[in-house]
Formats: C-alpha cells, sequence, structure tokens
C-alpha cells in the first residue's frame, strides 16, 4: 500500500471515529486533545490518536489516565524526542541496530489502523523506504531543477542554500582551447571535441575576470613598449601576480568540478568499476544541455537538503528519472523493510497489548543492486517502553521481579548505575553466549512488572511469550527524565559462531518465534496502589487462571527437611584417587534423623531425598529409575516410605529431567539425537561458573535435554517409578529453568515458549498418576501444579539501581503452596535468616546429612558445608518451635500487608489482623510505640484489622 492510500485509510478511520463520537455524544478532554475514543467499557475508556498512534487507558475507578507516551515528552528535540514518541522499538541485524515505529513509521505515514472489537490494530511499516539522498538528484537538468524544485521553494535562502550545494556544467566545443589535465583520464575518448563549460555564478565571474586581467595586461605591455615608466612596469608586476593567482585558482576549481563529475558518474554506474571506464556515450547527453551535478557534501547537509527538496514535492521517483536521463543508475529503496503488528484491546478492567508475532515481517534473501541476498532479521521487539512513565516530578516506584521482588524509586538519582534488563527465568542454557550467563544472584520467576504513580498504578502481566520476555527498567536523568519499566520480547534468539581465529560470524534460531506476545495492564487505586496491592491482585489472577486452591487450616507448619543421600567424592582405591559414589545419608538414616527431630518435637515433615538415584546427587540418565545402592536397596526405600506415612509426613525423592548431570556408555542417553544444540548446532553442554572470577569449569557440566526429549524420559521414569510406591516427587530443575533446542531441522526446533509448554505436559502427567509434587525455585508455570516450593527467593539481586527488596513472590503464593527460602544452616546469620523466614511466611527449611560436615570437603559440594544434622538440630528445634507457634494460626491465609517501618524494619500482616514486626538491626529500635529487641521480632495483633 502506497503513502496515498495510507493517507486515504488514515482518513477513512478519523472518520468511523467521528461517526462514533457523535453518535455516542462522548466529550474529550483537553488533556485529549487529539485523541478519540475507539472503545469503552464499564471500567475503561480507550483513546488513540490517529496522526501519532499513542493511546491513552482511562480507568474509571481510578478517575486516571494511563497515556502510553509521556504528554509533557516535547520538551525534548531529535532522538530522544523520537524514542519517547514511539510505541514499538525493533533491533535488527545486522549490527543490532534500533529502529522505533516513530521515526520510521509515523513520520512517513507508514501506518494503517483498523478497528476491532473493543479494540484497534496498528500495523507498521518500520523502514525510511527512501533515505535522504534517495530525494536528492545527483545530476538534474537545470530546466528540471529550477521547474520542480527552486520554483516550489518558498524562502530565497532555502531556494539559495539548494544551488550552493551543486554545480553548473555543460559541454561545449572545444575548439582550439587547451584541455586542462586531469591524471589518469583520457580526456579525448571521455569528452570527444567537447569540454566541460562550467557555468556557476562565481566560476563565471573568475574566467570573466581572467579575461579581463589578460586584455589590461596586454594594454599595459603595449603602454611600456612606447613609453616605459615605473609606474606601469610596477601596474604589470600586479597584473602578472594577479593573472597567476587567479589562473591558479581556475584551474583548481575546474579540475575539482572535472573530478566529481567523473567520480559521480562512475559511483553511481554498476557497470563501471574504473573511472577510466567512463566513455563518450556516458556524457554526450550534456551538450549544450545545462546540468547541475551534486557537490560532495556530509551527511547533516543531505539531510537539510532533502527536507528543502521534500518540502517543494519533489519525489525520489523523480529524482530517480533525472538520474536515468544523465545516464545514472536509480536510487534503489531501502531493503531494510519491516512490518510490525500491534494490537490493543480493554478487556473488563483489563488493558491488552498483543503482538502476534507469526504476522511480523522481515526482509528474507532480499537482493542489492548488485544481486547479492540479504537477510536481515529481527531480533527482538520491545513494546510500550514508556507506558505510564513517571518524570520528575513524581513521587512513586517501579516494581521489579527480580528474586523475591525489588522496588526502584522513582529519581532516586543513581544514575551510575546500569540499567535493568534481565530474561524472564533467567539464562537459557543452550544460549551459550555472553550475555546469557548468569551474573546476578537471583532471576525472574514471575513474568510481572509494575508502576506506582501517586495514588495510582499498574500492575503488567506477561501472559504469552514470557519465557522469550526481557523486563528493562530505568531512572529518569540518565537518557531523558522519565521512570520507565517496560517488556522487550526476543523474537530470533541470535548469537555467534566463533571460527577460531578467523574471525566469528552471526548465528541464529532456525525460525522466528510464531505465537504471540501478550502483555495485560491491570490498573489498581488508592490503598491498593501499591506493590501489596499489586501482588495481591497477581495472586487473585493466578487462581482465576489455574484454579488455585486455598490451603486448609493444619495443626502445625511443615518442616522442610532436605536429606543428601550419594555424591561423589574422590578417594584412594589401592594406590590410586578415583572418584566414588560416597554415601552421606542412606535410607535408614534418613529414618534414625527423622526420629530424632520427632523426638525433639518436629512434625509435619516434609523430606527430600536428594541423591537416591543410580549416580548420587548427579545422577545418571534417570529413563529406568535406578537406584544408587550405596544407600540402599528398593525394600529399604519402601521401609522408608511407609515409615514417613506412618507418622502423617511426605517423602520427596529428587530427581532432574532436563539435564543429564552424569551419561555413561550404560545409559539409554544419546547426547546427537537426545540433546538439545547451540546456536552453531553442537550439543549443548551446561557448565559450572567459578563464583568469584566467572570462569567457566570445563570439568563440571551437564548435557540439555532436548525438550522434545523430555515427554518419553518422564514417561519411561514413571512407569518404573511406579514400583516404589511413593506418591510425592521432588523436581530439581523443571521449576528452575527453560531450555531451547536450536537445530536446523525446523521440524525439532523448541524455542523457549514451546519448552515452557512441554515442561508443563510433564507436570500434568505426574498429577494425572495422583504425584504430590515438590519444586526447586518456582518459576510461574509450575505454581498450578506444586504442593510445595523450597528455595524460593527471599531477596533480591540488590543492584545498584535497587532501593529496596521486598517479598512479593511469597505474597502472591502465600495461603496456595507451602514454601520455604534456602536451608537455613547454610546462611551467613541463622538469626537473620530466621526473621527473614517471619517476616515472608516462609517455613523452616534445613539440608542435612547423617555423615559428617566435613565429608564433603574438597569435593565439589564443598558449598554444603554445615550438613551434619547433629550440629544444627537443637537449632532446628528453637526455630521450629519459634516460627510454629506465630504461623500455624496463619497457616493457609494470604498476606495482605508488608511495609517497612524503618531502616532494617518491616512489618507482615495476614488476613485474620496477625503481624509481625522484625527489626534486622543488631540494636533495638521503637515503632509505634512498641520496642522490638535487636535482631528480634513482636507479634502484634489487633481485632478488626482494616489492612
Amino acid at each position: 500500500m502506497n503513502t496515498r492510500q495510507l493517507v486515504f485509510k488514515n482518513a477513512l478511520i478519523g472518520l468511523m471515529v467521528l461517526s462514533l463520537l457523535l453518535a455516542g455524544s462522548l466529550t474529550v478532554s483537553a488533556e485529549l486533545e487529539g485523541f478519540d475514543v475507539i472503545a469503552e467499557n464499564e471500567y475503561l475508556t480507550l483513546y488513540l490518536n490517529p496522526q501519532t498512534t499513542e493511546l491513552a487507558v482511562e480507568d474509571k475507578a481510578g478517575d486516571v489516565k494511563w497515556f502510553t507516551n509521556p504528554q509533557d515528552r516535547h520538551r525534548d528535540r531529535g532522538r530522544v524526542l523520537e524514542r519517547l514518541s514511539s510505541q514499538v522499538t525493533i533491533t535488527q541485524d545486522p549490527n543490532r541496530v534500533q529502529k522505533n515505529n516513530f521515526r520510521y513509521s509515523i513520520n512517513y505515514n507508514q501506518f494503517e489502523i483498523t478497528p476491532l472489537d473493543q479494540g484497534v490494530r496498528l500495523d507498521y511499516a518500520i523502514v525510511e523506504e527512501w533515505r535522504p539522498e534517495h530525494y536528492v538528484p545527483h545530476m538534474i537538468e537545470a530546466s528540471r531543477l529550477y521547474n520542480l524544485i527552486i520554483d516550489n521553494v518558498e524562502r530565497e535562502r532555502d531556494r539559495k542554500d539548494v544551488l550552493d550545494q551543486y554545480d553548473l556544467i555543460k559541454l561545449a566545443p572545444l575548439g582550439d582551447a587547451p584541455r586542462v589535465s586531469l591524471p589518469g583520464i583520457n580526456k579525448d575518448r571521455l569528452f570527444g571535441d567537447y569540454t566541460v563549460k562550467v557555468l556557476n555564478p562565481t566560476f563565471v565571474e573568475l574566467e570573466e575576470r581572467l579575461v579581463g586581467i589578460r586584455m589590461e595586461l596586454a594594454e599595459v605591455e603595449q603602454a611600456i613598449a612606447s613609453n616605459s615608466t615605473e609606474e606601469l612596469t610596477a601596474q604589470k608586476d600586479r597584473l602578472e601576480r594577479e593573472l597567476r593567482n587567479s589562473n591558479s585558482r581556475y584551474e583548481r576549481e575546474y579540475t575539482d568540478i572535472l573530478w566529481r563529475l567523473v567520480y559521480k558518474i562512475q559511483g553511481h554506474r554498476l557497470d563501471l568499476d574504473r573511472i577510466d571506464d567512463i566513455r563518450y556515450s556516458d556524457v554526450v547527453h550534456l551538450i549544450d544541455t545545462p546540468t547541475f551535478v551534486l557537490k560532495d557534501i556530509p551527511r547533516f547537509v543531505m539531510q537539510d537538503l532533502q527536507e528543502i527538496i521534500t518540502s517543494a514535492g519533489y519525489t525520489p521517483i523523480e529524482a530517480g528519472e533525472d538520474h536515468l536521463k544523465n545516464n545514472l543508475d536509480p536510487q534503489l529503496p531501502n531493503l531494510e523493510i519491516f512490518k510490525v503488528p500491534i494490537e490493543y484491546r480493554i478487556d473488563g478492567p483489563h488493558f491488552v497489548v498483543r503482538v502476534p508475532s507469526s504476522e511480523v515481517e522481515y526482509p528474507i534473501d532480499v537482493e542489492d543492486r548488485i544481486g547479492q541476498k540479504h537477510t536481515f532479521p529481527i531480533l527482538s521487539i520491545g513494546v510500550l517502553e514508556y507506558f505510564g512513565a513517571a518524570n520528575t516530578d513524581t513521587d512513586g516506584y517501579m516494581l521489579i521481579p527480580d528474586g523475591s521482588g525489588a522496588l526502584i524509586y522513582h529519581n532516586n538519582k543513581r544514575t551510575y548505575a546500569s540499567a535493568y534488563n534481565e530474561s524472564v527465568f533467567g539464562r537459557d542454557n543452550t544460549l551459550d553466549t555472553q550475555d546469557e550467563r548468569q551474573i546476578h544472584p537471583e532471576i525472574i520467576r514471575l513474568p510481572v512488572f509494575g508502576m506506582k504513580n501517586g495514588d495510582n498504578a499498574f500492575l503488567a502481566i506477561i501472559e504469552e511469550g514470557a519465557a522469550l520476555a526481557r523486563i528493562r527498567a530505568d531512572i529518569s536523568e540518565k537518557t531523558d527524565n522519565y521512570n520507565r519499566v517496560y517488556a522487550q520480547f526476543t523474537t530470533m534468539p541470535s548469537g555467534v559462531i566463533d571460527l577460531e581465529g578467523a574471525g566469528q560470524v552471526p548465528a541464529y534460531q532456525s525460525r522466528a518465534y510464531q505465537g504471540d506476545f501478550i502483555v495485560r495492564y491491570c490498573f489498581l487505586s488508592g490503598d491498593k496502589a501499591n506493590y501489596v496491592g499489586m501482588a495481591n491482585y497477581y495472586q487473585q489472577y493466578l487462581v482465576d487462571r489455574y484454579q488455585l486452591e486455598r490451603q486448609p487450616a493444619k495443626e502445625n507448619i511443615p518442616f522442610f527437611l532436605e536429606l543428601i543421600g550419594a555424591i561423589d567424592k574422590r578417594q584412594p582405591i589401592l594406590g590410586v584417587s578415583r572418584d566414588v559414589i560416597y554415601p552421606l545419608t542412606t535410607f535408614d538414616q534418613s529414618k534414625q534423623i527423622v526420629n530424632e527431630l520427632i523426638a525433639n518435637g518436629i512434625s509435619n515433615i516434609k523430606l527430600k531425598y536428594n541423591g537416591w538415584l543410580d549416580g548420587g546427587v548427579r545422577h545418571n540418565y534417570p529413563d529406568a529409575a535406578r537406584l544408587e545402592r550405596v544407600v540402599g536397596n528398593q525394600s529399604q526405600l519402601m521401609d522408608l516410605n511407609r515409615f514417613m506415612e506412618q507418622n502423617g509426613f511426605e517423602l520427596y525423592p529428587s530427581i532432574g529431567l532436563l539435564n543429564v548431570y552424569r551419561n555413561t556408555a550404560f545409559n539409554a542417553f544419546n547426547p546427537r539425537q537426545d540433546g538439545s544444540r547451540f546456536l552453531n548446532r553442537l550439543v549443548a553442554r551446561s557448565f559450572e561458573y567459578e563464583i568469584s572470577s566467572f570462569v567457566r569449569m570445563n570439568r563440571l557440566y551437564k548435557y540439555v535435554i532436548s525438550p522434545s526429549t523430555v515427554g518419553p524420559l518422564v514417561d519411561s521414569f514413571l512407569e518404573a517409578y511406579k514400583s516404589y510406591d511413593i506418591g510425592f516427587i521432588s523436581l530439581f530443575d523443571m521449576a528452575r529453568e527453560v531450555n531451547s533446542d536450536f537445530r536446523y531441522d525446523l521440524d525439532r526446533v523448541v524455542d523457549r515458549v514451546e519448552s515452557v509448554g512441554l515442561i508443563e505436559d510433564q507436570m500434568q502427567k505426574m498429577r494425572d498418576q495422583q504425584l504430590k509434587i515438590m519444586v526447586d525455585h518456582g518459576n510461574v508455570y509450575a505454581l498450578p501444579y506444586a504442593d510445595s516450593i523450597l528455595n524460593i527467593p527471599v531477596r533480591s539481586s540488590m543492584r545498584n539501581l535497587f532501593n529496596e527488596e521486598i517479598p512479593f513472590y511469597q505474597m502472591v503464593v502465600r495461603g496456595f503452596i507451602d514454601y520455604a527460602g534456602t536451608p537455613i544452616n547454610l546462611a551467613g546469620s541463622w538469626q537473620q535468616a530466621l526473621l527473614k523466614t517471619l517476616e515472608s511466611g516462609s517455613y523452616p527449611y534445613f539440608i542435612g546429612s547423617y555423615a559428617p560436615s566435613y565429608e564433603v570437603m574438597t569435593t565439589d559440594f564443598a558449598n554444603l558445608y554445615a550438613l551434619d544434622y547433629r550440629d544444627w538440630l537443637p537449632f532446628a528445634t528453637d526455630v521450629y518451635e519459634t516460627v510454629n507457634s506465630v504461623l500455624k494460626d496463619v497457616i493457609g491465609q494470604r498476606i495482605i500487608y508488608h511495609q517497612r517501618l524503618g531502616e532494617n524494619v518491616y512489618q507482615t500482616v495476614y488476613e485474620k489482623g496477625l503481624g509481625i514486626i522484625v527489626n534486622y538491626n543488631k540494636h533495638s529500635v521503637e515503632v509505634n510505640g512498641l520496642v522490638v529487641g535487636g535482631e528480634d521480632f513482636i507479634i502484634v495483633e489487633e481485632e478488626g484489622n482494616e489492612y
């Protein structure tokens, strides 16, 4: 569709909107001048500015309007203003160039508006189809320049600016005039019996002055011959100097013009490799035809010239015609043409943004003017970067789902800190690239983000495409004057292949993502416009979507215990140091530990047993669910399970199903067939890194199982697992990581979104077999299937940009799923860990072994430095007694209030009024008339609590 068609269609849509306005008797406030109502329901009104394609959403409950772009942005200029005015930004290869829809689409009116039910669709052609130089003719007949351009330019100054950028020439008969030398050019072959006549006014004046000087000099010489005087001699010397200077200037300017002409011809002809290839036939059209030749001008002058020429109505099509008239190749349109659709709808109280990725278009195998083919893939799409952006006058914060959750205060002056830019669900182990390595301790488990601005807030939920999303945020006074948080989606995972000293070449997933990217914006106001309100809203969203059920009341809280069965350990065997599978806790020893816990008053034990499969913690490919014999046999495992059941406890054997931690010749796993592939199509292996230096430890790696292979593996495992008659399972990695498979074969490519779907399928299989599931870390897709979550994030990464960390994750799942943070006995401060447990509503979690802790020294498990259960049992008993006395009455209750009361002092409140104030300081503090001891807590209960 050409520009005129687009303008007509936009005008037609405008008339349709106007009709809607008149029919509904709707009015638009002054702040919405230029906006039209396009959809409305009982909660929201959606507005569109058809000229800029920006939108506004009016939240009737909060009596506030949320704009996709800042309405005070016009204080800025240039590229900053273009970015502030955009709704979509693409990143393309080569060179990861960013292009926004304002500069490359709206500026050229290259978009279509299509009404939708309760919304609108915008189709953007993101391209400078004609660059500035395409509008500027490099050679044009003088008559056409005046008729088509100069005569249509209003300002005299602009007309002069255009003419100043051109040389005016023609071919005239050579006659007896000598030629000016051009090294490397056969001028007789090039110009025949003609020469280049320069018609520039200043050059013509110079020529005329030369003639005048010569005539004066001839007259003076004639006078000297008759009567030589000192005055005439001085006049002759002056004229000779002026003649030499003027002649030198003439030759220099003339030569420059000739060089510009020949290079202009050679540079705009594909069939001319060298300037010596130019022939008389290439310039014959200049005979007695005054023609303007564009000078060599810088880019910024070209842009100014393009604006003047465009204002005269001159088009690239006409510039192409002028090039053809002058035997130059016409300019070709830009090959980098991208089409990005985006849909906006109101859905009840929500504003929903959808990018149908399958309809995104980018150039594939397009040919340039010399026949070479190029592909320009879109790597990512940033959506509504400035939706609800807060300027420097606002009070509020941005919610970041980093780890447990974090807040970035508006205008916090931390301009030295890096912007936040992290992938949802963390790194993809098949993207072996530097920027995908996890260098921060926490990652994003919940695909949400939010913004509080005064008495109003929004929560954005990435509803589809979360596994390919990045959440980005930054503060004001860095690149612009706005605090902003938004989602960017990867459409084409990419990287580079190192050619081992011969350079690098780009590598891409075999196809672009074909699903949708959907972000749902939810609006909050009043006392709900804060991070607690956002957490409660998201919790209800998950309940409605996944039919989560509230936990019933119980007599006592859970006590999470993880026991380590067998590990790798290097020991001397017959004088030779070898790796062996070494038992830390056998099945029978596990019973003994649990019995001691019971004797100490600990109940409701949920035991995660890690290292029970063949190979120990780093177990073999688990297709047959074979036991590790050093920890016991099948009857002993079943006896342990019966023991747990008789006491009302639960045994969760732990297994990893997304990676092969140990591969042997006898395994059913074939890396080439069953393993995922890197972008370079080699079998994917995930390496561990030194924490301090991030140096890769080549000895410690695991194969990444292709997501397409996980299904058959789970089927095989579950079939074998039935023989143990255990109704529980702990999934070590399924809720922790999401990996792709970058194969060449399109039928076997698995992107991250598809991978999430395959993981969900496997957890549903386990549910169908009535298994209760425990997961680690807890990515959001696992929540509908999880009965318990361990290693739930209890902290954020506390980057320099962050101001505060909050238990956002815990507020989302509290009341529906049992959870615990990291093992308390591995914490740097056990007392601080206890306070964090109470603040976040978590349950006690300890990790241990029957063997002494020193058994893990010098092993790859040295980080488990406090395992011996005998060392931590007394403290665990005190912790359980303390936490149980506080939290047993709020089992199944939601957290409805959380607040920072002071430096390192926080309050948490549950549904029925129980409040906990924790003080992480070493010293006592007084809050609300109450004294809280150093590293201590108090309980606050209020009847009729209104939180």
